[in-house]
């Protein structure tokens, strides 16, 4: 079961992440700002580079998580401490995910998002769980090295 979770559901699920990040970023920069607002101050250059190199950084470390654990061949030659710590890392970044898709199901009305908000908590802990599952076995201690 775990198997099926971390090598075929989990890679699946970041790459359905990373067309989520590039639909959005695609939405957020092809549509025109809202006209109605008076205030509205356009963004630093430093500001727009910052966001542009964030989104980057996310769209890869949820891309070589992907790869991590769907591709034997990158598993194998991804040493074992960088392994660990990518997976873990996005593991963390999963289980934000979840908990602000939570915070944000307990803070509406019953509808359509709501619906959306529990399909993402689920998929994220999903990946957390397998991402965990994979680092732990990439850890050269602890319950599973034998003596």
């Amino acid at each position: 079961m775990t198997s099926v979770l971390s090598r075929r559901v989990a890679p699946i699920l970041l790459f359905l992440q990373v067309a989520y990040i590039g639909l959005f970023a695609v939405l957020v920069t092809a549509l025109p700002p809202d006209t109605a607002e008076l205030d509205h101050t356009d963004t630093s250059m430093l500001d727009t580079a910052l966001y542009a190199v964030t989104l980057l950084g996310i769209v890869i470390a949820l891309v070589g998580a992907a790869a991590i654990l769907g591709l034997e061949k990158v598993r194998a030659r991804t040493p074992r401490p960088v392994r660990a710590g990518w997976l873990g890392v996005v593991a963390l970044g999963q289980v934000a995910i979840a908990v602000l898709a939570l915070i944000n199901v307990f803070g509406q009305d019953p509808g359509p998002d709501v619906v959306f908000g529990a399909a993402m908590t689920v998929a994220a802990l999903g990946i957390a769980a397998a991402c965990i599952s994979e680092a732990r076995t990439a850890v050269p201690f602890g319950p599973h090295v034998q003596a």
